[in-house]
């Protein structure tokens, strides 16, 4: 069995020398890549696809996960997640890693997104949340704030400076039946996995695996229905408030008469029109057991 083990050295607090010791017990060292600039990431899984490599792990966060599931995608290579970035949301949809335990696994496929011809593993959102992370990430950047006093100072900023957009969505249910909805809206979240925004949960009733996404829209509000919104959508006991709808999705086209930021499983895009359709079991998963 060919296997790989890729750290991403730029999540979360940077390199964990204790856990790379611990790992020899398990991974040689060639069967080890640790990155060391842009790109590393996608030239190592792409190398061990290649090579018809069996299972991979990644030991990073959202961003480093999702660059490896768009190389693994449609290919016979198993993914498996070692959380070790900032938020880590996606990892929250599994049971908690425990490196001893590694080898204890079943592999079974789930679905990823295409959003404007990109790979999404988690989620797709623009609005306010958007907004969070492009406040979250800059401070970060000036300041070497942690990530959770990061998000909140996001969450600070965008409420002082709301933005509610303009949209229209256009798409297929779970049945395939065309429909369409316009409104003005403060959060539209493109939901696979069930968490993200460091620990949010917007689709508490998501699965990986069925072949659906949830698309979770919150109507236009201010600041006090903001502050109201804030604490259920964190804890997931949001769906059926006021102001707060569910739309289950297989495909559809999400567009506005002016540019909007929204991002792809954390990386920020710019664009009036975002076209969206979910791929069934398109990528072997690894599912550690207890």
């Amino acid at each position: 069995m060919k296997k790989l083990f890729i750290i991403s050295s730029k999540s979360g607090r940077g390199r964990d020398k204790n856990f790379e010791r611990e790992l020899l017990k398990y991974f040689k060292e060639d069967e080890i890549k640790i990155t060391e600039k842009a790109g590393d990431t996608i030239f190592f899984a792409e190398d061990f696809r290649d090579q018809a490599g069996d299972i991979l792990f990644i030991k990073g966060g959202d961003g480093a996960l999702s660059e490896v599931a768009s190389v693994l995608r449609g290919s016979d290579t198993a993914l498996g997640l070692v959380p070790g970035g900032t938020g880590n949301d996606f990892s929250k949809n599994f049971r908690p890693f425990d490196l001893s335990k590694i080898f204890n696994y079943e592999v079974s496929p789930i679905d990823l997104v295409e959003v404007n011809g990109k790979t999404c593993i988690n989620v797709t959102s623009l609005g306010f949340d958007t907004n969070v992370l492009k406040y979250a990430y800059d401070i970060m950047d000036r300041k070497k704030l942690s990530g959770k006093l990061a998000y909140l100072y996001g969450v600070v900023k965008s409420v002082a400076s709301l933005e509610n957009v303009d949209l229209k969505i256009s798409y297929c249910d779970e049945e395939d039946n065309e429909r369409e909805i316009t409104g003005r809206f403060l959060v539209s979240a493109l939901c696979n996995g069930s968490y993200y925004g460091n620990g949010f949960n917007p689709s508490p009733r998501g699965r990986l695996d069925d072949g659906l996404l949830n698309l979770i829209l919150a109507d236009e509000m201010g600041p006090l229905g903001i502050i109201k919104l804030f604490t259920s959508y964190r804890k997931g006991t949001h769906l059926g408030k006021p102001g707060v709808r569910e739309i289950i999705t297989r495909s559809g086209v999400i567009s506005s008469d002016q540019e909007f930021l929204y991002n792809i499983d954390g990386e920020i895009y710019r664009a009036r029109e975002i076209s969206y359709k979910v791929l069934p079991q398109a990528l072997k998963w690894i599912y550690f057991k207890e």
